[in-house]
C-alpha cells in the first residue's frame, strides 16, 4: 500500500504555513500545527439533543494503527479501499485500551519533549527531539484510521443529515464516501458536521483519521492517562430543512424565590433555499414529573426566507414551581415544537429543566436564596478497563457512591463530561462545576499567546452552548492550570456572553484570577483558609471555593474534619473539591521474567505494549521509548553497599534513545548506565559522592547490537563497549545503598515524579549484575546477583497499574470499589449532627445541615451501649428545618454501671424511603456520644500460679502454667512465647518508628512539608527523604543490661536497650567540636510475668541524638506473630481502616476480621490497615487460641501478612509476597496520612519525646 509523504519541517525555524492544501492528507501539518485552524466545516455549538431520526454508529469499526501519520495508507478514506486486512476496534473506546499503542500517564509534562521558543531565531533545546509550541513531534504521533459503512434510511432523503462526534482525541479529519467533510481539534468537545451533500442512497462509507497530538493538544495537558481515539458516541441524525437548532432556558426566580419567569430562547435555522419561504411559529409545553401540563407558551409567527437563523424568545410566569437542588432534584420536561402556519408540526425537541437561581451577595454564594456548602470531589472520566470511555452503568454507579457518601457536587476535571453524566446529575441531584478543556499545565505560557486566544474561546463556547440548560451545572470553570494570561480572561468573557445566569471560577495555581467570580485558594492549610477567607486577610470580597484540596493519593485523606470546621464557620467559604475521585489504576497483565541467577529475583515487564522479540541469539526485551521498562524488585542481594559491582548487558539502541537513554539504573545516583543525547554514554556510582564516567558513543551506535560492561572494583570505574575498555576513572569507597528500585529502561527516581520526554528506545538482552571483581570474559549466570536473558515469561493474572509516573490519586478504585477514606468523607459532612449538651438529662443539640430539606425525612434512632452491648434504644422524631439547630432530649435512663465498662449513645439517621441512589434504611448520618459514666474495676489478685526462670549467658527463660518465654540477651528482647506447646512469635518484640512509606511520602509535591537540614544527597526529594536521611528505616538494637529476679511468684525481667537509627557517623556536634554521632531511642523495660503467662510491660522510651527526624511515622512495638493467629478482634474504631486525622468516620465498637480481610489494595503499596483508639485487640487461631494485647492508654494497631520490608520495597502490588508470619504493630502513637501537597498536618504527627506505657499481653487458651 502507498504511504503519503510529508515534509519534515525544521524544528528551530518557525513553520510558515502557506495556502490551505486542497486535500487533508496532502499536508496534515497545515492543520495540526496551525493555531488558526482548530475546526473546519462544523456546525455551531448547540444544546445536545438527538431527534428520533438518528442512527448510532457505535460498535465495530475497521481500524488501522500507526505510530506516525505517514504510516496510514493515503487512499484509506476512499469508498473502494480494501480494508479486509485491517483490524477492528470498538467505538467508543481509547485505542490504547483495545491493544493499539502505548498507555502513557503524565501529570504535568507532555508525553514528548517540549521547549519554549525564546525568540524567532534561538530555541533552547534540552532534548534533541524537543518541539516548540504549536508544533508536534514527527518521530512519534500515534495515528488511527477508522472506517465504517452505514445505510441511509430512504425516509431521510429530503432531510438535512448531520454527523455528530461527541469526543475524539485529539485531532480528527472526516470523509464521507471519499469526500472530505471537516476537521476538529479538542479531545473533549463535540464536533458536528452537515453531511447531507456527501450522502447517497443506500450504503455509505465514513472514514476518520485521528492523530493523538496536534497544536490543540497543548490545551489538553490534564493529569491523567493520555489516551486517544473516538471514545464517545458517534451518531448520524436527520432534521427538516428548517429546524429547531438551539435553545437557552432561563428560570428567573422572584425576590422571594417562590415564583419564576420561564424564558426560552430558541434558534430556528434554515439550511437550503430549495424550500420556499414560509411562515412558522413556536410552541413550548412544560410538564412536571407526573407528566401533567404546567404551562403552554406560543410565539408570534415569523418567516424563514433564505438560509438563515432566527432567534425567538418566549416567556411565561410559573407559579411556585418545585425547585431543583441537590437535595430536591425536581425536574420538568420542556417540549418545544416548530409549527408551520397551518399548525403542522415541522420539528420537535425536548429538554429536562430545573428551576433554580444562583447569586452572590456580599461575598456569599447562594442557591435559591440559601448560602450553600459544596462538598465536591474532582473526577476524571476514568475506568480501570475502559480508560476514558464512560457508560451509563459506570456513571450511575459513581453517582450512587457519591450520594451514599454525602457528596453533593463534582468538579468535572479538567474538561466537560459526557452528555449522560450531566443528564444523570440532574436526576440524582449532584451539583456540577463544569470545566472547560483548556489545561496547558506543561506549557502554561500559552495562556499569554494571542494565537491561542480563539482556541480558548472555542472550547468554552462549545461547553457552554452544550451544557447551559442542565440545572445540575452550578457554576462554570474556565479550565485548570493553564497559566494566568489574558486567554483566561477571554475564556470567561466568552462564557458570560452565552450564559448570564451562572458564575465563573478558574483552577489556576495563583491565589486568584481577576476574571473569576469565585476564587480559590487551592490547597491551603486549614489555618490559611481560616485567616485568608474566613477572616478576610486576603482583602478580597469574592466567595471562595477550593477547586482542589486534600489530595488523596493512595492511603491519604487526613485532615478533612479540620477543613470543614473552618468551612462551616464562615459563610464566604463555599467548600471545596477533593482531589480526586477515581483512582488512576488501569488493568494490566502481570508478566514475570525468569531470573537465571541463583537468587530468583522478581522481575516484570511493564507497559501495556512491551514485547519480547526474537533475535539471532534468542529473545530480547524490546522497549519502544514510550513508558515501557523492566521492573526489578529490591531483594536484599541487590541492595548493594560493598565496594564492587559489575554490570553487563547487550543493547540495540534506536533513535529515540537519545532522549530517554536509561539502560539500567538504581535511581539517579546509586549506579546506572545511560545514554546522553546522541554523543555519549555514562556509567555512574555513588560512594562519597556521585561519580560519573562518560565516554563518546561509537559511530555505529544506532541500530546495531553492542555489549556494554561497566565495572567498579573499589579502586577504579571502567566502561567497556563491545569488549573494548574505553575509559576508566579512579574512585574509592563503598557504594551507598539508596532506596530506589533497579529498572531497565527508566530511572524510577525521576519517572516516579515527572517523566521527561521519551524513555528507553532499545532492545536489551543478557543483563547481569555481579558484586565481585569480575572480567567481561568470565561472566556466568550462576555467579550473578541477577541474570535476565528474556527467554521465558510467565503471566500471573492482572494488577492495577499507575504506569511510569502517575500519582495514585483516588478515593475509589477504577473498578468502583470504595477506599477506606470514604467513610471519613461521609461522616465529616453528614446531614445530621448530634452533640451532647447534658449527659445526666440526655439533652443533645441536633443540627440539620441540609440546606433545603427537613430532618423529618429520616428515620432517626438512638442506642445506649456499654462496650458495644445495647442496653436501651428508641426513636427520635426529628422536626428540624433546613440549617436549623434544636435541642432534644434522648429518653434514656442511667443504668446500673458495670465495672470498667464504657458507655456511649449512638444516634443514627436512615432513609425512610427508597431513593434512586440508595434503598430505604441506608444510614446517612451517625453521631457517637461518650457518656461520663465510669465505675472502676476493683483489683482482685487471683492466684496466677508461680512463674520461674533460668538465666544463662545468652537467654533468660521464664516458665509457668503451660508457657515458656525466652528473652535474648544479645538484643535485649522477648523473642519466644510458647503457650501450650505452640510458638506465638516468629520475630521478637522490638520498638520501631518505621512504617512502609505511603504514596504521599514518596511524592516530590509535598516534600517541603518535611524538609529539614537532615536531608542527605541521594535519598531523593520526598517526604520520606527525611526518614531515609536520618536512618530510621535501618533500626538496630543494642542491650545495655538484661537482668532477672523473682518475687512472690512473679518473674521480673529488666532491660535497658538502645535502638540505633542507621550508622554512627562523624559529624559537627557544635560550633567547635566534631565527633561520632549516634541517633536513636533509649528503652527501659520492666517485664512482669505471672505464673499464668500474663505479661505486663512497663516501657519508658526516650529519643536521643542530634539529628532525629522532624517526626516519626509511628512509635511503638512490632513483632511477627505465628501465621495461624490470623483472626482479629478488637475494641476500638472500625470496621474500616482509620488513621489519626482520619478517624472520626469510624464508630467505636467491637469488631471481628481476619488479617487477609484487613488488606487494602492501594495500587502503590505502603502501610495500611491501621485501627485507632483501641482498648484491646485479640489475635487468635481458628480454635480461638492466641494473645490479647492491652495498653494503659488508647493505642493503634495493624496486622498484615507481609513484612514491613516487603511493603517498603514494593512499588506495585504484584511485588507483595506473603511471609510465614503476621507483622503485628502495636503503636503508642501513629502519624496520620495527610494529603499530597501539604503532607500530614502537624496535629497528627508523632514527635520525638518521652513515652511511658504499660502493656499487657495475655495468653488466650
Amino acid at each position: 500500500m502507498r504511504r503519503f509523504k510529508l515534509s519534515f519541517f525544521c524544528l528551530v525555524i518557525p513553520i510558515v504555513l502557506l495556502a490551505q492544501p486542497s486535500k487533508f492528507l496532502d499536508n496534515i501539518y497545515y492543520y495540526i500545527e496551525n493555531t488558526s485552524i482548530f475546526e473546519l466545516n462544523q456546525e455551531e455549538g448547540r444544546a445536545y439533543y438527538l431527534p428520533e431520526k438518528s442512527i448510532s454508529l457505535n460498535g465495530e469499526w475497521k481500524f488501522f494503527y500507526s505510530e506516525i501519520p505517514e504510516g496510514v495508507p493515503t487512499e484509506f478514506f476512499e469508498i473502494g479501499f480494501n480494508d479486509i486486512k485491517w483490524g477492528t476496534i470498538t467505538v467508543p473506546s481509547n485505542w490504547e485500551m483495545q491493544g493499539y499503542g502505548d498507555r502513557i500517564f503524565r501529570n504535568v509534562a507532555a508525553p514528548f519533549p517540549v521547549v519554549r521558543t525564546i525568540n524567532a531565531i534561538n530555541t533552547k533545546e534540552p532534548d534533541i527531539f524537543a518541539v516548540s509550541v504549536p508544533n508536534v513531534p514527527r518521530e512519534y504521533n500515534p495515528t488511527g484510521a477508522y472506517r465504517k459503512t452505514f445505510t441511509l434510511p430512504s425516509s431521510w432523503m429530503e432531510d438535512q443529515v448531520f454527523l455528530r462526534m461527541e469526543k475524539v482525541a485529539s485531532a480528527s479529519f472526516v470523509w464521507i464516501n471519499g469526500q472530505q467533510v471537516g476537521y476538529n481539534e479538542g479531545g473533549q468537545e463535540p464536533a458536528e458536521y452537515n453531511i447531507t451533500k456527501y450522502l447517497k442512497a443506500g450504503t455509505n462509507t465514513i472514514a476518520v483519521f485521528v492523530t493523538k497530538y496536534s497544536d490543540g493538544y497543548y490545551l489538553e495537558g490534564q493529569d491523567y492517562w493520555r489516551l486517544a481515539g473516538i471514545f464517545d458516541d458517534v451518531n448520524i441524525y436527520a432534521t427538516p430543512n428548517v429546524r429547531l437548532f438551539d435553545w437557552y432556558v432561563v428560570t428567573d426566580l422572584d425576590e422571594s424565590y417562590t415564583n419564576a419567569e420561564l424564558s426560552v430562547q430558541i434558534d430556528v435555522k434554515k439550511y437550503s433555499n430549495l424550500t420556499a419561504a414560509a411562515s412558522y411559529y413556536l410552541k413550548t409545553l412544560l410538564y412536571d414529573e407526573s407528566n401533567a401540563l404546567v404551562a403552554e407558551m406560543t410565539s408570534d409567527k415569523f418567516t424563514m426566507d433564505n438560509t438563515e437563523k432566527k432567534q425567538m424568545i418566549i416567556k411565561e410566569k410559573i407559579l411556585n414551581p418545585l425547585k431543583w437542588t441537590s437535595e430536591t432534584p425536581n425536574l420538568y420536561t420542556l417540549k418545544m415544537q416548530l409549527l408551520t402556519e397551518d399548525g403542522t408540526i415541522q420539528d420537535t425537541s425536548e429538554q429536562k429543566i430545573g428551576f433554580k437561581e444562583t447569586s452572590v451577595d456580599n461575598g456569599i454564594f447562594t442557591l435559591n436564596g440559601v448560602a450553600v456548602k459544596i462538598n465536591a470531589t474532582n473526577s476524571h472520566m476514568q475506568h480501570a478497563d475502559l480508560g476514558h470511555t464512560m457508560t451509563e452503568e459506570i456513571i450511575r454507579k459513581d453517582f450512587e457512591i457519591l450520594k451514599q457518601f454525602n457528596f453533593n457536587a463534582v468538579r468535572t476535571s479538567h474538561y466537560p463530561p459526557v452528555n449522560k453524566y450531566l443528564q444523570l446529575a440532574n436526576e440524582y441531584g449532584l451539583y456540577i462545576i463544569d470545566e472547560a478543556g483548556t489545561e496547558s499545565h506543561a506549557t502554561e505560557y500559552v495562556s499569554e499567546l494571542p494565537e491561542f486566544t480563539e482556541m480558548y474561546r472555542d472550547r468554552v463556547r462549545k461547553m457552554v452552548l452544550r451544557d447551559r440548560n442542565y440545572p445540575s451545572v452550578l457554576f462554570w470553570s474556565a479550565g485548570n492550570e493553564s497559566g494566568e494570561g489574558d486567554n483566561i480572561t477571554e475564556a470567561v468573557k466568552t462564557g458570560k456572553k452565552l450564559d448570564h445566569t451562572r458564575y465563573w471560577m478558574y483552577g489556576g495555581n495563583a491565589y486568584s484570577h481577576l476574571a473569576e467570580d469565585i476564587i480559590g485558594p487551592r490547597y491551603p492549610s486549614p489555618l490559611e483558609l481560616e485567616m485568608q477567607i474566613g477572616l478576610g486577610f486576603d482583602g478580597d470580597s469574592r466567595p471562595s471555593f477550593m477547586d482542589e484540596y486534600l489530595s488523596v493519593a493512595g492511603n491519604a485523606g487526613g485532615g478533612m474534619e479540620d477543613y470543614w470546621n473552618v468551612i462551616y464557620s464562615h459563610p464566604r467559604s463555599m467548600g471545596g473539591a477533593i482531589w480526586d475521585f477515581v483512582s488512576t489504576g488501569i488493568t494490566e497483565e502481570i508478566r514475570k521474567l525468569e531470573d537465571k541467577s541463583p537468587n530468583n529475583i522478581p522481575a516484570h515487564l511493564m507497559g501495556n505494549n512491551i514485547k519480547l522479540v526474537d533475535t539471532k541469539t534468542g529473545k530480547a526485551v524490546d522497549l519502544n521509548g514510550h513508558d515501557q521498562w523492566v521492573e526489578i524488585y529490591r531483594k536484599n542481594n541487590l541492595e548493594i553497599d560493598g565496594n564492587k559491582i559489575a554490570i553487563t548487558m547487550d543493547v540495540f539502541p534506536r533513535k529515540l534513545n537519545a532522549s530517554g537513554g536509561h539502560f539500567i539504573t538504581k535511581g539517579s545516583n546509586q549506579f546506572g548506565i545511560r545514554q546522553v543525547s546522541t554523543d555519549s554514554l555514562e556509567f555512574y556510582i555513588y560512594t562519597d559522592r556521585k561519580h560519573i564516567l562518560r565516554i563518546p558513543l561509537p559511530e555505529n551506535w544506532e541500530n546495531n547490537w553492542h555489549n556494554l560492561f561497566a565495572k567498579y572494583n573499589g579502586r577504579e570505574m571502567s566502561l567497556y563497549i563491545d569488549n573494548k575498555k574505553t575509559d576508566s576513572k579512579q574512585v574509592s569507597g563503598n557504594i551507598k545503598n539508596l532506596p530506589f528500585t533497579i529498572s531497565l529502561g527508566r530511572d524510577s527516581e525521576i519517572d516516579g515524579g515527572e517523566t521527561p520526554g521519551y524513555m528507553c528506545d532499545a532492545m536489551i538482552d543478557n543483563v547481569g549484575i555481579f558484586t565481585y571483581d569480575v572480567d567481561p570474559d568470565n561472566l556466568k549466570p550462576q555467579n550473578a546477583e541477577l541474570w535476565l536473558d528474556f527467554e521465558n515469561e510467565t503471566k500471573q493474572g492482572t494488577f492495577l497499574s499507575y504506569g511510569a509516573g502517575a500519582r495514585t490519586y483516588g478515593h475509589i478504585w477504577g473498578n468502583r470499589e470504595v477506599q477506606p477514606e470514604m467513610w471519613e468523607m461521609k461522616k465529616v459532612v453528614q446531614p445530621i449532627s448530634v452533640t451532647l449538651i447534658d449527659a445526666e438529662t440526655g439533652i443533645v443539640e441536633v443540627w440539620n445541615r441540609n440546606h433545603f430539606t427537613d430532618a423529618s425525612q429520616y428515620d432517626t434512632r438512638w442506642l445506649l451501649e456499654a462496650d458495644g452491648n445495647i442496653l436501651q434504644e428508641g426513636i427520635l422524631d426529628l422536626q428540624v428545618g433546613p440549617l436549623e439547630r434544636k435541642m432534644y432530649k434522648i429518653p434514656y435512663s442511667k443504668p446500673d454501671l458495670e465495672e470498667g465498662a464504657e458507655y456511649r449513645i449512638t444516634v443514627s439517621s436512615f432513609l425512610k424511603e427508597d431513593k434512586i441512589w440508595a434503598n430505604e434504611g441506608h444510614e446517612v448520618a451517625w453521631s457517637q456520644i461518650e457518656l461520663p459514666w465510669k465505675k472502676d474495676k476493683p483489683f482482685v489478685e487471683q492466684n496466677p500460679g508461680k512463674a520461674t526462670f533460668s538465666d544463662s549467658k545468652k537467654n533468660i527463660i521464664v516458665t509457668g502454667q503451660g508457657f515458656e518465654y525466652k528473652f535474648d540477651k544479645n538484643i535485649g528482647a522477648l523473642t519466644s512465647m510458647v503457650v501450650n506447646g505452640k510458638e506465638m512469635l516468629k520475630s521478637p518484640f522490638l520498638v520501631s518508628v518505621w512504617r512502609a512509606p505511603m504514596a504521599n511520602d514518596l511524592d516530590w509535591w509535598g516534600s517541603r512539608s518535611a524538609y529539614s537540614t537532615n536531608w542527605k544527597e541521594g535519598f531523593g526529594n520526598f517526604v520520606a527523604t527525611e526518614f531515609y536521611s536520618t536512618g530510621i528505616d535501618q533500626e538496630s538494637y543494642y542491650p545495655i543490661y538484661t537482668n532477672v529476679t523473682e518475687e512472690e511468684g512473679k518473674v521480673y525481667v529488666n532491660i535497658r536497650q538502645i535502638t540505633l537509627f542507621g550508622a554512627t557517623v562523624e559529624g559537627q556536634s557544635d560550633m567547635y567540636i566534631r565527633s561520632l554521632q549516634s541517633n536513636g531511642l533509649e528503652n527501659i523495660y520492666t517485664y512482669i510475668i505471672k505464673g499464668n503467662g500474663e505479661i505486663t510491660i512497663h516501657h519508658t522510651l526516650k529519643p536521643q541524638g542530634r539529628t532525629l527526624p522532624l517526626y516519626f511515622p509511628r512509635l511503638g512495638l512490632t513483632c511477627t506473630l505465628d501465621e495461624s493467629l490470623n483472626k482479629v478482634e478488637w475494641y476500638g474504631r472500625g470496621p474500616q481502616e482509620n488513621y489519626p486525622g482520619r478517624k472520626s468516620g469510624y464508630k467505636i465498637g467491637v469488631y471481628n476480621s481476619t488479617v487477609d480481610e484487613m488488606y487494602v489494595p492501594y495500587i502503590k503499596p505502603g502501610d495500611y490497615g491501621l485501627r485507632t483508639d483501641i482498648r484491646w485487640v485479640k489475635m487468635t487461631d481458628n480454635e480461638g487460641k492466641g494473645l490479647q494485647f492491652e495498653i494503659n492508654e488508647l493505642f493503634n494497631f495493624n496486622a498484615y501478612p507481609f513484612s514491613t520490608e516487603n511493603l517498603t520495597k514494593s512499588i506495585y502490588t504484584y511485588q507483595l509476597q506473603k511471609q510465614k508470619g503476621i507483622t503485628f504493630n502495636l503503636d503508642y502513637a501513629t502519624t496520620g496520612v495527610g494529603d499530597t501537597p501539604r503532607g500530614v498536618l502537624r496535629s497528627y504527627r508523632v514527635y520525638p519525646e518521652i513515652y511511658e506505657r504499660v502493656i499487657k499481653i495475655s495468653p488466650i487458651r
